[in-house]
Order: C-alpha cells, then sequence, then structure tokens
C-alpha cells in the first residue's frame, strides 16, 4: 500500500474526503497519490506527477513539499504514520478511561 494512502487511513480519513478537502478530483487525486503509470503512444511508462496537486497534500499535510514527495519521503511519511497510529491509541486509551470514571 502507498504511504500516502496509509497515512490518509491512519488518521481515519477516506482518500475522497481529502481529495474533496483539498479541492481536487477524487480520481485525479489516486493516480497523483499512487503515482499511477501510465503508457504514452511510443510504449514510454510515465507516471502522473502532477505538482499541484502533490503541492496541496504537502499543504494539507503540513509538511514541506521536498519532504513529502523528495528522495528521502518514505522515511518522513512512515514517521508521520507511526506518530498517527501512536495518537490514535492515545486517544482511544483516554476515551476508555474516561467512560470508566477513572479521567
Amino acid at each position: 500500500m502507498n504511504l500516502i494512502k496509509q497515512l490518509i487511513k491512519a488518521k481515519g480519513l477516506s482518500q475522497r474526503k481529502v481529495a474533496a478537502e483539498i479541492g481536487v478530483g477524487y480520481h485525479s487525486f489516486i493516480k497523483v497519490a499512487t503515482r499511477a503509470p501510465w503508457v504514452t503512444k511510443s510504449g514510454e511508462v510515465r507516471f502522473y506527477e502532477c505538482r499541484h496537486i502533490r503541492e496541496k497534500i504537502a499543504a494539507w499535510l503540513g509538511c514541506p513539499y521536498e519532504l513529502v514527495w523528495g528522495p528521502g519521503s518514505d522515511f518522513f511519511l512512515k514517521k508521520l504514520i507511526t506518530e498517527e497510529i501512536g495518537r490514535q491509541v492515545k486517544d482511544e486509551k483516554e476515551q476508555r478511561l474516561k467512560a470508566l470514571g477513572i479521567l
């Protein structure tokens, strides 16, 4: 699974919702976020890399473009996913404690 998709899922959102929030079409968002391949008439394989959509995704994440799409982006995105999962676990734990009347 693509790291951008994993991060969106970790935040508890859908790709369709994020696409609507940043103001781009769902299918365009998917193609850019997953770097979907396409073949030119000459048989060359290329990838969807629309800069303005990439910039909107980076802005939505609150991160610089280079960190989200640059050479070291895998490490950075994995760190964001780990932090988000940790935040979700912490929030869930607090909710359970409140439900039990401990907090």
